[in-house]
């Protein structure tokens, strides 16, 4: 059937069934359409316009991927056994503060520690006392001594302590019954009584000397008189007998000086034998005294364990009272309170050309998930310019220690292994978008 459109523009000839179309057409056609459909395409440029300038501002570092061991400049020292047996008594828990030189753990031993410490104190303070010429110190140690009080427990030392004690009880009975300090005391008096007689005696020879000279003058005044005829012979000769009964003084006085050095010089012999007796006597007790302070370290370096430095203890492992220790088993680490950290890094070949010192490095460690903990930042202080197999070795300091950007401070343990990353370039998320389309499009 023919459609026909009058003059008025009104369609003629379509059939029921189209009527019937048209009217779900028609209805379609007039219903607005829904937001996203008008304003899809603005929204999607927003969108992408939102993502370029979030993109702008995300960091996308460059980095070189290496592998990192955690370090320090003053690394935990060791405590081990110098022998096998026992832990006789632990005395240190872990975490404790320790100064250098204090006792951590005491090994089995046939000796009692606490008689050896004892007696150590007293010799270290028996030496200064020598040390400081003050050796009437000494009198006051050990002061009731007997074999049974001192011996019952010093073990391995007894044999050295007794030979010590002979020497130590004859050089105190030297000091304090002082015969030899008295007869110093007298020759010295002496010898300075004899150096007082001497100055009297120089003195003596001056106005002698000069008495002799006045009467030479007078002498020679008489000659000339009596030549003159003016004094009689008689006169003159008993002149000349004066001048001569002084002369004769003269070398009197002489020998009674000479004398009187002699007398000084026995006298300084006399003391310089005297205190060579006394410095025998005293070089014998200190010999005893280094003797057995010698054995005392001896003992203590091989069945006490000390702290090597200032720091803080950690128990290498659970140990327990009476428990067998083998030689040269390690019992304790030492920690500095204040030290330095610092991560050695390997870095590889590849990419080896972007790294330089003074590059940002991000630490991130195994034992320390990063995602919970964070990372440490670094700074790269040194790149070895001979490689290794490992790679390239570098030094990276840490100048926040180990507080990471979470503000958690991480615990320190020798030889940790981190992940660490370098940032070689600090890159935008749109600018590693633009090389990466660069390096598509120059393929």
């Amino acid at each position: 059937m023919p459609i026909v459109v009058n003059e008025n523009g009104d369609i003629s000839g379509l059939s029921e069934s189209f009527h019937l179309r048209s009217d779900e057409v028609q209805e379609f056609i007039s219903r607005k359409p829904i937001f996203f459909i008008r304003w899809g395409t603005v929204l999607f440029f927003i969108i992408i316009i939102i993502m370029v300038i979030v993109c702008r501002y995300i960091q996308y570092p460059d980095t070189v991927i290496c592998k990192a061991r955690l370090s320090s400049l003053n690394a935990p020292k060791e405590v081990v056994t110098r022998t096998e047996g026992k832990l006789q008594q632990l005395l240190v828990n872990n975490g404790d503060s320790v100064k250098q030189g204090d006792a951590l753990a005491y090994m089995e031993s046939i000796a009692n520690p606490k008689s050896i410490t004892l007696i150590k104190a007293n010799l270290d303070s028996i030496l200064a006392y020598i040390r400081q010429n003050k050796s009437d110190q000494i009198i006051k140690f050990f002061p009731n001594y007997s074999s049974q009080n001192y011996l019952s427990d010093l073990g391995e030392i007894q044999q050295p302590f007794q030979i010590f004690m002979q020497s130590f009880i004859s050089f105190k009975d030297f000091i304090s019954k002082g015969f030899y300090l008295r007869k110093r005391s007298m020759l010295q008096t002496d010898l300075n009584n004899v150096t007082r007689l001497h100055s009297i005696l120089i003195e003596q020879k001056l106005l002698l000397e000069r008495d002799v000279a006045l009467s030479k003058q007078t002498f020679e005044a008489n000659k000339s008189l009596a030549q003159s005829k003016v004094i009689s012979a008689l006169d003159y000769r008993n002149e000349e007998s004066k001048l001569i009964s002084k002369q004769l003084s003269l070398p009197q006085i002489k020998s009674a000086i000479v004398s009187n050095e002699s007398q000084q010089n026995d006298k300084r012999k006399e003391i310089a034998e005297l205190e060579n007796q006394i410095s025998v006597q005293k070089n014998t007790f200190i010999q005893a005294l280094q003797s057995l302070i010698s054995q005392v370290e001896q003992w203590e370096f091989k069945y006490v364990l000390k702290s090597p430095i200032d720091g803080r203890v950690q128990m290498a492992g659970f140990y327990q009272q009476n428990q067998f220790i083998k030689y040269g088993q390690l019992l304790f680490y030492i920690h500095e309170k204040s030290t330095q950290y610092f991560a050695e890094m390997f870095i590889p070949q590849y990419n080896f050309g972007k790294v330089n010192t003074q590059q940002d490095v991000l630490l991130k460690f195994q034992a320390y998930p990063y995602e919970q903990f964070g990372s440490v930042t670094g700074k790269i202080e040194y790149i070895s310019q001979t490689p290794t197999d490992s790679g390239y070795l570098s030094k990276v300091i840490l100048p926040n220690g180990l507080m990471t950007n979470y503000g958690k401070s991480l615990q320190y343990q020798f030889g940790l292994f981190a992940q660490a990353e370098i940032i070689t370039e600090k890159m935008r998320l749109l600018d590693r978008f633009y090389y990466n389309i660069r390096k598509l499009v120059n393929r």
